[in-house]
């Protein structure tokens, strides 16, 4: 299968503790500042120079990972809990200390109810973001019915345990309502499971980023896309998928684009008819796929895979 380099790489605040760095970039760190991303691309490099260095991932606009100092004209960052380095001009990045508490569950928000509460949603594609704010990143969608255990309001906002995370959607009327838990336990378990589900899912994709790709490959010394998805199902969740993207597809119950979910697949077709390519959906905008390159996080609804998209399959 043809492939092309659409690469894009998940911002991750990463603890630094236990790493080789010195006390004055420890100290750094400490003060909760991040290195944010201007533009889409920004190279990630393993020294601070344009011409000696190698890249080893892409920012890109809002991303940020934690700033450890300056080199030249480079910032230096903790990525993947190594040392590494972003162009510090003005134009491609910029600093900002730490503001908010969001990863934290315990914020200055409403206390968590006593009975227990769920933030459901009224629509399809509710963003779910990662700060109370409409400009902060959208992390992940809700569709209509879907709840989420929820832990207060802040401001305009409901604060909801997202994959074990604060987030926030909007506590407009148009978009959501909160009900307590009145379900019956076995409804509530089948949710419980279904999160948990995808969550192994997303977590054991992200295990191999980098990984080669290699046409007709099945294992950790190179994938091919179907035998990427085939593996992280089978050794996340037990489940033995269909060996090519084309069989993929035609076994997968079909979705629309709305109800797309984490651990869901996307398939794409370089004809227009028949599947070529197959990645597993982060989000309702981003997948993690093998392609050109190696296995990579990319978008499914622009560029170059987003013009050569057909449709979503789920197997759960």
């Amino acid at each position: 299968m043809f492939k092309r380099i659409a690469s894009i790489v998940i911002a991750a605040a990463v603890a630094f503790s236990g790493l080789a760095f010195t006390t004055g970039e420890q100290a750094e760190a400490a003060t909760g500042t991040f290195a944010y991303s201007k533009v889409n691309g920004l190279n990630i490099r393993t020294a601070p120079s344009y011409s000696s260095s190698k890249v080893v991932g892409k920012m890109n606009k809002g991303q940020r990972y934690t700033y450890l100092g300056k080199t030249g004209s480079f910032y230096k960052i903790n990525y993947k809990g190594k040392a590494s380095y972003i162009s510090a001009s003005s134009k491609y990045s910029y600093l900002k200390p730490r503001t908010s508490t969001v990863s934290k569950m315990s914020t200055t928000s409403t206390s968590q109810p006593t009975v227990p509460t769920f933030a459901y949603s009224k629509m399809n594609g509710v963003s779910i973001r990662s700060s109370a704010s409409y400009a902060s990143q959208v992390i992940g969608k809700m569709n209509k019915g879907q709840r989420y255990t929820y832990l207060g309001k802040v401001g305009a906002f409901y604060k909801i345990n997202y994959q074990g995370k604060a987030a926030y959607i909007s506590a407009a009327s148009k978009y959501s309502y909160l009900k307590p838990n009145t379900s019956t336990t076995s409804k509530a378990t089948a949710s419980t499971s279904s999160s948990s589900v995808r969550s192994k899912l997303v977590a054991e994709s992200k295990k191999y980023l980098g990984t080669p790709y290699r046409y007709g490959g099945t294992t950790t010394s190179g994938f091919d896309c179907s035998g990427y998805t085939g593996y992280v199902y089978k050794k996340a969740i037990g489940k033995t998928l269909p060996r090519s993207s084309r069989q993929q597809y035609a076994s997968a119950k079909k979705i629309s684009t709305s109800s797309i979910q984490a651990g869901d697949l996307v398939f794409f077709s370089h004809s227009g008819g028949t599947i070529h390519h197959v990645g597993m959906a982060l989000s309702q905008t981003q997948m993690i796929n093998s392609e050109t390159g190696g296995v990579k996080y990319a978008s499914f609804r622009s560029g170059y895979w987003g013009a050569r998209y057909v449709g979503a399959g789920t197997y759960l």
